[in-house]
């Protein structure tokens, strides 16, 4: 346990150290929701019972979620090409160890990214928030399912360069589906269907649940179980795949 705790450590000194990680996962969200917020303000009258700045919150606190994952990626293939990985291999720590300290700093960092947006607005600009309760599961289920999926694409980069692309170019075709980019509601029925199978589709649902829809524990059953479930996958999956380095066996 002191191991893992260690490397968690170690990993959440060196993003405090990363200006660009701090600016996509942090900056980038907080920008976003002011901007959209503006910009589509006139487009939400009082009589639709959310504003502007609910509705951008909603999708674009997702960015720093997507900015974290990638640094995580690319800081994981930093440390195989570097040597750190090698180290590791031969100190007392399995690579089991090594991926739960990295993916708890990848959760750590992605719900405070969370919780600094959602504080953003929330004192900023007044947004809704139907149950703190359900807001903090759905938190814990987006990062679950980042973190899951950054453990399994750290398992196939080579270098910094390709980690940052390989994350922010899937994890944007996964925003298109999934309601981030644009509403649903204008997608022709093949994409509707595809939207289905995207765990990020589920996660938006629940922030829309929490924030202003009707909340049941029907309605939020598979918005939160989906992403919980698709992380622990790909993580699982990513135990499999993990090399300590690019030219070496597990």
């Amino acid at each position: 346990m002191n191991e893992i705790l260690t490397l968690t450590r170690k990993d959440l000194q060196l993003l405090a150290l990363d200006k660009t990680s701090l600016i996509v996962t942090f900056a980038l969200p907080l920008v976003l929701i002011a901007l959209i917020g503006s910009v589509f303000a006139a487009s939400f009258p009082p009589s639709i019972g959310i504003t502007s700045y609910d509705y951008a919150f909603s999708k674009v606190m997702f960015w720093g979620l997507i900015g974290g994952l990638a640094s995580s990626v690319a800081s994981i293939a930093i440390e195989k090409n570097s040597g750190t990985m090698i180290r590791l291999q031969v100190s007392p720590v399995s690579k089991l160890q090594v991926l739960i300290g990295k993916s708890l700093a990848c959760i750590i960092m992605l719900l405070l990214s969370s919780v600094i947006s959602w504080l953003f607005a929330y004192l900023l600009f007044d947004i809704k928030t139907n149950s703190i309760l359900f807001f903090v599961l759905i938190l814990l289920s987006n990062a679950i399912f980042f973190t899951g999926f950054m453990a399994f694409l750290s398992s196939f980069v080579k270098t910094e360069r390709a980690a940052g692309a390989l994350s922010w170019s899937l994890l944007q075709v996964l925003a298109c589906f999934s309601g981030i980019m644009f509403p649903t509601a204008i997608m022709p029925p093949w994409m509707v269907t595809m939207t289905k199978f995207n765990p990020l589709t589920w996660a938006v649902q629940a922030m829309e649940i929490a924030l202003w829809k009707e909340i049941t524990i029907d309605t939020m059953l598979l918005p939160l179980g989906v992403p919980v479930l698709a992380g622990i996958v790909f993580f699982s999956l990513s135990v499999y795949f993990f090399r300590w380095a690019q030219n070496t066996s597990a």
